[in-house]
This record gives structure tokens, C-alpha cells and sequence, in this order.
């Protein structure tokens, strides 16, 4: 048995996935896991769908077991966004590789890309915060051949899997993207994540990169949740913000947004400046609209089951020896291992809560319920 490990998003799984997931098998994995986001996702938005539904889809596709990362880890930077997954994906004891998808297949470039920028990393944040973008910064430090890498933004995630994975014993995988991250179909009938919701929001048929057309009355826009999103900021005080995750001086800013705004949007742009990129500010603003504090984002306290099928239930039992992280379907069961489990669940209900209102057809049960019905567990 040879088990991979992959972080991503699913937002929603599409057929780009299902083409990661087989390169993976053709590579010699014998057995996948994902670590998937489960509500909220790291552009700083609400899934599209809930995280059920996107794990089943994932098990269809070809994934064997699908696990949780929760909002105070799905809504990360993209480097506390790949250590949390890679967290799980080690303290599983028994996965041997980690893949992932890049617009550099070259394990050898991008390690040595990362080993440039580590050691400049002083002189490229000094860069950015006079204005600099971190391509433009990491260019005119390291060199354009590093520019050239990191401006493809799987590249940027792939180097910090790099930089997770560290000395841990996990061997990384390259996958070459078939699709641009935010682009249109390809002529090999492939189309990214972004061009999928945008279909899906337009109200058009995505069923050509999807596994089966979905249900239109259960997607979640950020659009539906707007108002009461715009209500909880607006209950905030500075020193609320400046409690939120990536706000730091940055919480000034969103307070003064959040009295000046009529919408989301308006927040955005109003706090947004050369030294806060949109999707920092986006990031913060949902952290804050769930209550998230700083002190919350430690160590994952567990990893929840969504999905799995026989292959994922032979992975689960060999988890049950080997793991040094609590794995469960149940979240009521998860949320009495610790007072840091209690809150990780708590925060993970929030989400899916919230994420339920951005839907037009709200779902009827928590978190906690939905937990029992994974099958193939007992």
C-alpha cells in the first residue's frame, strides 16, 4: 500500500481534479487521501458547495478519503494554509507523498526557488510593503527566473508545501496544471474552478467538467450571506479586528470600511491599499464575520471524516495505529477531546452555518448531525 496525500479545495471538483488524482495513481499510489476545505475556502469567499457534498463528489472522482481543514485554516495565507494541511497530512503516520497540482512540474526548480527566496526573504518583504507584489519584490532579489516561477500561483502554493514538508517524511509530487488558475477551457475540454462558478453563477451548465449536474437551489454565492455579514462587522469594534488573523494594522482600516460601507465589495475596496492585497483583506473579513481569533489558529486539534469509500476505510484502520492526530466522522465526538477541539468544532459549525445562509435553499441540519453519516466507519 502506497497512500499519497492531497490539500485542496474542490470548489467545486471538476474534471482538472479527477486528472490530478489519476496522474497521482499513475505515480504508484495505491491509496489518496484529501485534506479538503470545508466551508470556506483561501480566496477568502464561502464554498459553493458544502463540504459533503464537494467531499462525495471528490470519492466519485477518485479519492479514497476526505478529510477536513476548517475555516481558521482554509481561510489562511497560503503559507498557514499549507502548513495546516500538510499538519494533518503527517500526523497521519502512514502517507508517503504529498501531491499537488503546479505550473512547474520540476521538483528540483521549484526547491531551488524556495531556497532563494528563503534566504531573501528580509529584503522581499521590505520590498513589498514600499508596494512591490511578491513576484516583483522575489524578481528583483532572486532573479527573473524566480519571478517567472512564483507568478504562477500553484507555484507560490507548491513552494510552501515545500517549505511545510520541510524534514518531515513525505516525498512531494509535482502534477503540471492542464488549466491557467483563473482561466477558460483548454482545448483538452479542461477549465478551472473559477470559470466553473462563474458558469454556475451566470445560472448556464457546467455539467461538462463536472461529475453530474449539481442541485442550483443548494450553491452558496457570498452574495446571499451579504447582509448579515455586513451586520456582524458592523458589531465589531477596532479592537475586534485587530484580533482577526492577518489584520494587524490593517484592522484600522476595516473598521473604518465597515462604517462607510454599503456592501462587501465596498469594504474591500475601501480597505484595500498597496501594502493589503484584496485577497488579504477578503481573508480577514470573513475570519472576522466568524469570529476568529488569532489565538484559534494554532495546530489543528483533528481531522474530521467526510467522506471515504473501502479503500479510505483500509487507510482509516491503518490511521488508527499510526496517527498522532484525532480522526472521527462525529464532531460532537471530536468537539469533547480538548477545549482547542471544542473551539475548532465550534468554528467549523459557524462556517457551515454561514455558509448554508449564502445558499438559497438553506439545510435544516448542524454539523453535528451530519457527522454520523459517513458510511463505512464503525
Amino acid at each position: 500500500m502506497k497512500i499519497a496525500g492531497i490539500i485542496a479545495e474542490y470548489n467545486p471538483f471538476h474534471s482538472g481534479h479527477e486528472y490530478h488524482i489519476k496522474k497521482t495513481r499513475e505515480a504508484g499510489a495505491t491509496h489518496i487521501v484529501a485534506v479538503m476545505s470545508g466551508s470556506f475556502v483561501q480566496r477568502g469567499d464561502v464554498a459553493i458547495m458544502s463540504a459533503q457534498e464537494r467531499a462525495a463528489a471528490a470519492i466519485e472522482g477518485g479519492a479514497d478519503l476526505v478529510l477536513e481543514l476548517s475555516p481558521e485554516y482554509s481561510l489562511g495565507a497560503a503559507r498557514d494554509f499549507a502548513k495546516a494541511g500538510v499538519d494533518v497530512i503527517s500526523r497521519l503516520g502512514c502517507v508517503e507523498t504529498l501531491s499537488f497540482g503546479a505550473e512547474t512540474d520540476d521538483i528540483s526548480a521549484l526547491s531551488a526557488a524556495l531556497s532563494k527566496i528563503k534566504s531573501a526573504e528580509l529584503d522581499i518583504k521590505a520590498l513589498m510593503s514600499n508596494g512591490r507584489t511578491y513576484p516583483q519584490a522575489a524578481g528583483e532579489v532572486c532573479g527573473e527566473d524566480i519571478a517567472k516561477i512564483i507568478s504562477g500561483p500553484n507555484n507560490t502554493l507548491a513552494l510552501e508545501y515545500l517549505r511545510a514538508i520541510g524534514d518531515k517524511k513525505l516525498k512531494p509530487l509535482a502534477i503540471k496544471r492542464t488549466a491557467p488558475h483563473d482561466g477558460g477551457p483548454t482545448e483538452d475540454g479542461f477549465a478551472s474552478a473559477s470559470h466553473i462558478r462563474e458558469i454556475l453563477k451566470a445560472g448556464g451548465s457546467a455539467e461538462k467538467y463536472l461529475k453530474k449536474e449539481v442541485d442550483r437551489s443548494r450553491l452558496s454565492f457570498i452574495e446571499g450571506g451579504e447582509r448579515a455579514i455586513l451586520w456582524r462587522l458592523s458589531t465589531m469594534s477596532e479592537e475586534d479586528f485587530a484580533r482577526v488573523p492577518y489584520c494587524g494594522e490593517l484592522a484600522g482600516r476595516l473598521f473604518s470600511a465597515t462604517r462607510r460601507a454599503g456592501s462587501l465589495g465596498e469594504i474591500y475596496e475601501k480597505a484595500k491599499s498597496r501594502n493589503f492585497t484584496l485577497s488579504r483583506v477578503r481573508r480577514a473579513v470573513m475570519l472576522a464575520a466568524l469570529g476568529v481569533k488569532k489565538e484559534d489558529v494554532g495546530r489543528p486539534a483533528f481531522a474530521r471524516v467526510l467522506a471515504l469509500n473501502e479503500r479510505g476505510a483500509q487507510v482509516l484502520k491503518i490511521c488508527r495505529k499510526t496517527a498522532a492526530i484525532p480522526l472521527s466522522s462525529s464532531l460532537a465526538e471530536l468537539s469533547r477531546l480538548s477545549p482547542e477541539a471544542k473551539r475548532q468544532a465550534e468554528l467549523t459549525e459557524l462556517g457551515s452555518r454561514l455558509q448554508s445562509l449564502c445558499a438559497t435553499k438553506m439545510g435544516a441540519e448542524t454539523e453535528y448531525e451530519k457527522g454520523a453519516k459517513v458510511e463505512g466507519l464503525g
